[in-house]
């Protein structure tokens, strides 16, 4: 191994043989062995279209700028160092680059097989263009990292990145990718974006911690749903133009949507838009902000642990329960207690008092569909169909006139209050039928007639009563709170 420690030693490698001002220059020259540069102090130092029999490494250097461009080396490695700009530019195939417990102001690759970059400073920006392998980021401090751009995939495949605990003080970025996977783990920055993004596996990302936002434009992944877990976004999260890949189906079959979940997450706005189909889905997650209205072919999907704050309405107005369902039904996958009590504290928000109670009886009939048959029963046949769940006046009115109607035929049927010798056809007689079902029903105290002055008359008479009094007061109380609010 040839050991370096000076400059003046690395310059005698090449052809330059002299040192000017601090920095050397290495161009077109060969090394036989293994080159280790140790405790080298520069200004800059340049290694260009060199070929190297073995591993070039930078150790326990100092130097304000390091470049490494066309160099041919099994390996590629700079480690416990203190770089300035470090620009590593068209490695060699199959030359692995390492930078490690280092610390840069600026650190550029370009063109680089397989790369993991490890327990980094970097003040200012990391930037990779042309992946041409797998990248791994983790335990590292960057004020911004981007990944832009790979090469041709080729007979080594599609490259891979994953990122795990990165603190990026401004911003995270991929963008124009091709990948086999994307990974994120553990990451804190200000604003991730991933935009023109291609995936064959689905996007992994959990413990997301980002300070204002999400963006993704054209992000195309497989039909296996992608997620992000455990994770927080303190501004909004903006999806845009989420496709399916080729391979999964995508524009071909019909009825097959890309997925992306929010699993365990809280968000402060969301927005979906996206002209081919496409779900997001709310696991135990919450938007604590507003959820926007989605456009084209996107849908939003929530489970039952879900909540939402907000909802942005566009201007609707829900006339009735049809209309509210009809909304329903384009902004989600389904139509759920859940996305109605969504909608239905959106318009509570907004003082729209009457389609909030609309939406409640419809959600709260969603709510009882899922329940045992005897409680579905009782729950969407009486508390519903019957008495409207207390905000739907027409149910109980629309009962209570059945009663009233039902009660008056059987009374005149029966001739129970029908003169001896007249028929039924006797319009007095219908009209005492029908008087006395009313006041029975309403609870109004004009007396039986004497031959109805039987223990059995009395025990229906007290019936009906109790039942009227329940109808009538129900009514009264949900048409006084309407017209209070």
């Amino acid at each position: 191994m040839g050991v370096v420690r000076t400059l003046e030693d690395l310059a005698r490698i090449g052809r330059q043989r002299t040192v000017n001002d601090r920095s050397v220059h290495l161009n077109q020259d060969e090394v036989t062995a293994d080159l280790l540069l140790d405790t080298v102090s520069a200004d800059r130092v340049s290694l260009e279209r060199m070929s190297i029999d073995g591993a070039l490494t930078v150790r326990s250097c100092h130097i304000d700028e390091l470049v490494i461009d066309h160099v041919e080396a099994d390996a590629l490695m700079v480690m416990n160092s203190r770089i300035g700009r470090l620009i590593i530019r068209n490695a060699s195939m199959g030359c692995e680059v390492t930078v490690i417990d280092s610390s840069l102001d600026f650190l550029a690759l370009h063109s680089c097989g397989a790369t993991r970059l490890e327990r980094l400073r970097v003040e200012e920006l990391v930037q990779i263009n042309a992946l041409r392998g797998t990248l791994h980021v983790s335990n590292s401090r960057a004020s911004s990292l981007t990944v832009r751009s790979q090469a041709t995939s080729g007979r080594l495949g599609r490259p891979s990145v994953f990122v795990r605990d990165l603190k990026a003080r401004e911003d995270l970025r991929f963008d124009d990718l091709w990948l086999s996977t994307l990974g994120l783990e553990d990451v804190e920055t200000r604003e991730l974006i991933l935009q023109r993004v291609r995936l064959d596996e689905p996007l992994r990302a959990s413990e997301l911690h980002c300070s204002e936002t999400v963006r993704m434009n054209g992000l195309i992944i497989p039909a296996e749903e992608s997620t992000i877990t455990n994770s927080t976004v303190s501004g909004s999260v903006d999806v845009r133009n989420l496709g399916l890949s080729d391979s999964s189906g995508g524009g071909t079959r019909p009825g097959v949507a890309a997925r992306l979940a929010l699993h365990r997450t809280t968000v402060a706005t969301l927005t979906s838009a996206s002209d081919a189909s496409s779900v997001i889905s709310l696991r135990d997650s919450s938007v604590t902000g507003t959820l926007g209205l989605p456009s084209g072919g996107s849908r939003y999907s929530l489970d039952n642990a879900s909540s939402i704050g907000d909802m942005e309405l566009a201007g609707q107005v829900f006339r009735n329960g049809a209309q509210a369902l009809s909304f329903v039904e384009r902004s989600f996958t389904e139509v759920t207690a859940v996305a109605l009590e969504s909608v239905r504290s959106a318009l509570a928000k907004r003082n729209r008092n009457r389609e909030v109670d609309e939406l409640y009886y419809l959600a709260r009939q969603r709510e009882a569909t899922a329940l045992p048959l005897l409680r579905r029963a009782v729950g969407r046949g009486f508390l519903g169909g019957v008495l409207g769940w207390g905000v739907r006046a027409r149910n109980p009115a629309r009962v209570l006139a059945a009663g009233v109607l039902a009660t008056g035929v059987a009374f005149h049927l029966s001739g129970a209050v029908r003169d001896p010798g007249r028929g039924l056809t006797d319009v007095t007689d219908v009209g005492k039928s029908f008087v006395l079902a009313l006041a029975l029903w309403l609870n109004v105290g004009t007396g039986m007639p004497s031959e109805l002055a039987t223990a059995k008359w009395t025990a229906l008479a007290i019936l009906l009563t109790v039942a009227g009094m329940l109808f009538t007061t129900l009514i009264v109380g949900i048409v006084i709170r309407k017209l209070v609010r």
